[in-house]
């Protein structure tokens, strides 16, 4: 009798196991579908929360637009440009002066943002800065398969980005030739006050500003629904515990006055007493 219980025993844990093992493969299966339901919900959830994004795209928008437009100073540019060739000796340009002057195109742009070359810009204009940071506002651009040198000047006032372009050429034309021992570069345009300002672009800043807000938006919305861990429906619990309900009580204006009337009886009957 004995052997016979224990080989009763032995087979029914060997069925609970594999029921086990055929439960937990269930679950595997069940969880995997979730993932995939769980990205529909979310979407339905982003979706059920446009008017949010929508809000939070618009409120970005004008904030970043106003950030631009009333705590950014409006910039100018101005642009001299230097023509660099080597004569030759019989003032005719030949086809070696010309490859010679695309190799000196380079060394100019070098060398006209060394300090010997910006410190006698600031002493000329008497500006407020060091040479760094007179640096900081030049850029020195040479076209592909030319050898002109572009000299564009980035200022708060349009006056001074002028003056600063074209003394920076004529610094570089009485300096340069000497310190290199070439011939002079020429002056092909001047640079001219600007009329229009250069920046900060409101049509970016304010495209920036809509992007980070619906981005905010969609974060949070995101966020609180992997951390909201209520049961909202007969499918989540039937999801999250395995059981299905018997039946579901809808959510009705019916039933909300009648549990205010009931609440409201008792509480008078409890004055009454």
């Amino acid at each position: 009798m004995g052997s016979g219980n224990n080989q009763l025993t032995e087979t029914a844990i060997i069925n609970n196991s594999k029921e086990n093992v055929r439960q937990m493969s269930v679950y595997r299966k069940s969880d995997e579908e979730e993932k995939e339901i769980d990205l529909v919900d979310l979407a339905l959830t982003l979706l059920d929360k446009l008017h949010y994004i929508v809000l939070c795209f618009l409120a970005g928008a004008v904030l970043f637009n106003a950030y631009a437009y009333f705590l950014i100073e409006p910039v100018y540019e101005s642009t001299s440009k230097l023509y660099v060739v080597s004569a030759s000796e019989d003032s005719v340009v030949n086809l070696s002066d010309l490859n010679i002057g695309s190799s000196l195109t380079s060394d100019y742009e070098e060398l006209m943002l060394s300090y010997p070359v910006l410190d006698q810009v600031i002493d000329k204009l008497e500006l407020d800065m060091d040479y760094k940071d007179l640096a900081k506002m030049i850029a020195l651009t040479n076209p592909e398969d030319s050898r002109v040198l572009n000299i564009t000047v980035t200022s708060t006032s349009p006056q001074q980005a002028c003056d600063i372009a074209n003394t920076l050429a004529q610094v570089s034309v009485e300096y340069l030739p000497d310190t290199m021992s070439t011939h002079a570069p020429n002056i092909a345009q001047v640079a001219r006050v600007a009329s229009h300002k250069s920046g900060p672009s409101y049509l970016k800043y304010t495209a920036i500003g809509a992007l980070l807000g619906m981005l905010a938006c969609c974060i949070f919305i995101i966020a609180g629904y992997l951390m909201d861990d209520t049961i909202h429906t007969a499918e989540d619990m039937e999801k999250f515990f395995g059981l299905v309900p018997l039946t579901t009580i809808p959510e009705s204006e019916q039933f909300r006055q009648g549990d205010e009337e009931a609440n409201a009886k008792g509480l008078r009957k409890g004055k009454h007493r």
